[in-house]
């Protein structure tokens, strides 16, 4: 199969461009985080309000006021006082859930909109908005708690349009060997992001205040987005800058073979009830959302409340579970397209190889967190582990929906995608309940013995009930009837021993 040449081709501008607004995204994300454990004041019990630090074990010694007390450091003394709001736990977890509860909300319509219209400008508009609610977020903290929680919603809304955008978008950019590693390439934004989020936010915050990082990261955004719109094109044909070669290579090779006057009604019944796809959602429910979702969420306020680390050691450590995810997905992405390409296993065997390893590694690690006592080292070097599994895992989860349905993988993606961003708010509602108490490491055990478990329950689902093949609902009237044809002359060729089969 011939491949095109060279690291500038315009399909690696696409991947790359669209890999910095994924990243800009999360970063602007994870940031809000960050600034929650600055702002919001720990809720104790009163038992623990009464022990003495020193007869408390299974409390870890406050480092950021021995580190003021010993230092007189200013900028650390200065992010205290900013933790003026006394907002319970449960009012921290739903701000926190507040963007992913707009995100489930517009989901399902986002990934209609990129398959019938493109992904290019919906993707320019979400952009934006984001950008814009973003910079408005430390004037509605000031104002009201609601406006918060509005500007959150409505940056979850606009976020919507990011990965039905992206995963129309590589259907008609990606020839088919190229896929899986375009596709990692672009979702491991998700990783480097919050990673480079959390250091960056760390540093700002610490240095500049809180509401500085709303907005510089909005405003490098919104500059993203104009960016966006110069460069992306929407079809190889539609390029003024692409080779004769690179187009063709492109055309003959990617997965997606209709035509944009071609506008195929969308199968959402079949979409809804088939089991390759339900094995898409599980997997996207428990491991790309409740498990990832619930530690981009919290571990801020994990390294806070228990570890007490400080602010910029937040971000510092914070990003290095991230860090490591980045690199595995980028590796495991590169590993699949080589096993897939050399037939050494097929789609569907790679697909459950890599969620199978991932998630085990991730359930282990997740596990053994709460029992390493206040060492940050190995704490972090366990999350670190555990989240570079969970990055094992997307190189087969979040090209599945190209897998199972070329034609409407924006659909199918989007449909799993707002399941799990249900869970993303779910699951910070619940922690809410659960670590009530945020000093308290108890109810953070339980926080990660759930993770761990969800993470088995959804790759030993997807390995009973998953595929890496094409449906047949997925098909286009001629590629069905093609396939039939063959199926027929297949089958007789069978049952003719004088025939050999090919």
């Amino acid at each position: 199969m011939k491949r095109a040449k060279g690291l500038c081709s315009v399909r690696m501008m696409f991947a790359v461009t669209s890999f910095l607004v994924i990243t800009a995204l999360h970063v602007m994300r994870i940031n809000v985080s960050v600034v929650m454990a600055i702002i919001a004041r720990a809720n104790h019990s009163q038992a623990i309000e009464g022990h003495v630090m020193n007869s408390t074990s299974h409390l870890c010694p406050d480092r950021h006021s021995l580190q003021t007390d010993r230092d007189g450091n200013a900028s650390e003394h200065s992010t205290s006082q900013d933790a003026k709001f006394q907002w319970s736990s449960h009012l921290q977890e739903l701000l926190l859930g507040a963007f992913y509860m707009g995100y489930c909300v517009a989901m399902v319509p986002a990934g209609y909109l990129a398959d019938r219209f493109g992904g290019k400008w919906i993707m320019t508009v979400g952009l934006m908005v984001s950008s814009l609610m973003n910079i408005l977020t430390p004037l509605a903290v000031e104002s009201h708690v609601a406006f918060f929680f509005v500007t959150r919603f409505i940056s979850g809304v606009a976020e919507t349009t990011s990965f039905p955008a992206a995963s129309t978008l590589v259907t008609k950019w990606a020839p088919e060997n190229e896929r899986t590693k375009m596709t990692l390439l672009i979702v491991s934004g998700t990783s480097f992001g919050t990673a480079s989020g959390l250091a960056l936010a760390g540093l700002v915050c610490s240095r500049l205040g809180w509401a500085s990082s709303f907005y510089i990261f909005g405003s490098c955004t919104l500059l993203l987005a104009v960016l966006w719109c110069f460069v992306i094109y929407e079809e190889p044909s539609q390029h003024p800058c692409i080779s004769a070669g690179e187009r063709h290579i492109i055309e003959t090779q990617r997965c997606r073979k209709t035509n944009d006057e071609d506008k195929p009604s969308i199968p959402m019944c079949a979409i809804l009830t088939s089991l390759r796809a339900a094995a898409f959602n599980v997997v996207m429910v428990t491991l790309a959302g409740f498990v990832i979702f619930t530690l981009m969420t919290n571990i801020p306020l994990f390294l806070r409340h228990i570890l007490k680390l400080d602010t910029i050691n937040i971000g510092l450590f914070g990003a290095l579970p991230y860090g490591t995810m980045f690199l595995s997905m980028v590796l495991t992405s590169c590993l699949s397209d080589h096993v897939i390409h050399f037939n050494y296993l097929t789609t569907t065997q790679t697909r459950k190889l890599m969620i199978n390893i991932g998630a085990i590694v991730a359930a282990g690690s997740l596990i053994a967190v709460p029992h390493v006592g206040c060492s940050h080292r190995f704490v972090i070097t366990l999350m670190s582990t555990g989240i570079c599994g969970i990055g094992v895992t997307f190189s087969g989860i979040f090209v599945n929906a190209q897998d199972l349905a070329p034609r409407f993988n924006g659909t199918v993606f989007a449909v799993g995608n707002c399941l799990s961003v249900a869970s993303g708010f779910i699951g910070p509602i619940a922690v809410g309940f659960i670590t009530e108490d945020q000093t308290d490491p108890k109810g953070w055990r339980v926080v990660f013995y759930t993770t761990a478990v969800l993470s088995l329950v959804g790759a030993a689902f997807f390995q009973l009930f998953g595929s890496g093949e094409v449906q047949a609902w997925a098909l286009s009237p001629d590629e069905r009837e093609s396939k039939e044809n063959y199926d027929n002359k297949d089958k007789s060729r069978d049952g003719d021993p004088t025939k050999t089969r090919v």
